[in-house]
């Protein structure tokens, strides 16, 4: 199966409410069948067991719904648990559970908080049962994240380091930030304690953006002021760092 994320379609705060309208492919993770051809253009197909497959008025395709700027998605390949790391508009960036006919709650919900104008309302977290809540979330003031935009997101599992074994990792894109929680141990707030990943060169921790500025000068380049980090997953589960900054591809190892 394809699964394709769709953005909020901008104007900020979806003023359109287009993430929670079950008509609109927007602000939704979907999924469909390259291979099928039972939709009415006959070029792809709808999954039978898909949420809304047979509803009607409700687009077939639609997997989950709630949204914002969905950056990645992966599976854990352990249990099958799919994530996806949802950049959000101006205060919370999340990492969340999606599940068939899931609601991520944005436009009403940024991460685990009622948006309300730009801002969020921290009286009533996750007040709402019929929400999916991450199980990972920080926000933009932040000295860390200063302009925030998360990335990711992989479950680490059997892999060469130990120390990330079982773990959810995660980045913060301008910054450069690499994060992890645990993927197995929430407690019972629903999330763990967000750590950082520091890279080790010949005996001192150091940022990604650290290392790219250090690369930048032996460039003969000018500074980058911010990283632009992507992570991706080698077929051995290893995890490697990419950014826009210096051309140097990464692999985290022991």
């Amino acid at each position: 199966m394809l699964y394709i994320g769709s953005a909020d379609g901008g104007s900020g705060g979806d003023p359109l409410n287009l993430s929670q309208n079950l008509a609109s492919i927007f602000g939704k993770i979907l999924r469909i069948d390259p291979l099928g051809n039972n939709r009415g253009n006959k070029q792809y197909g709808i999954p039978k067991d898909n949420p809304f497959a047979g509803t009607p008025n409700v687009l077939a395709e639609i997997y989950a719904i709630g949204v914002r700027n969905p950056q990645r998605f992966s599976w854990d390949s352990r249990n099958g648990r799919m994530y996806v790391a949802d950049i959000g508009q101006n205060v919370v960036e999340e990492i969340s559970p999606v599940s068939a006919g899931a609601n991520l709650g944005w436009n009403k919900w940024e991460g685990s908080y009622k948006y309300v104008t730009r801002q969020v309302d921290l009286s009533e977290p996750r007040s709402d049962a019929a929400m999916t809540w991450p199980v990972a979330e920080y926000d933009h003031t932040d000295p860390l994240v200063t302009r925030a935009a998360v990335t990711g997101v992989y479950v680490y599992r059997d892999g060469d380091i130990k120390p990330l074994n079982n773990l959810l990792i995660f980045g913060d894109n301008p910054s450069g930030e690499i994060f992890y929680v645990s993927a197995d141990k929430l407690p019972a707030g629903g999330q763990d304690q967000i750590r950082r990943i520091l890279f080790n060169d010949q005996g001192t921790n150091k940022t990604l953006l650290q290392l790219i500025r250090e690369k930048n000068a032996a460039q003969g380049r000018t500074a980058a002021a911010r990283a632009d980090l992507r992570l991706g997953r080698g077929p051995r589960n290893q995890i490697f760092v990419l950014n826009k900054r210096d051309g140097v591809i990464r692999l985290l190892v022991p």
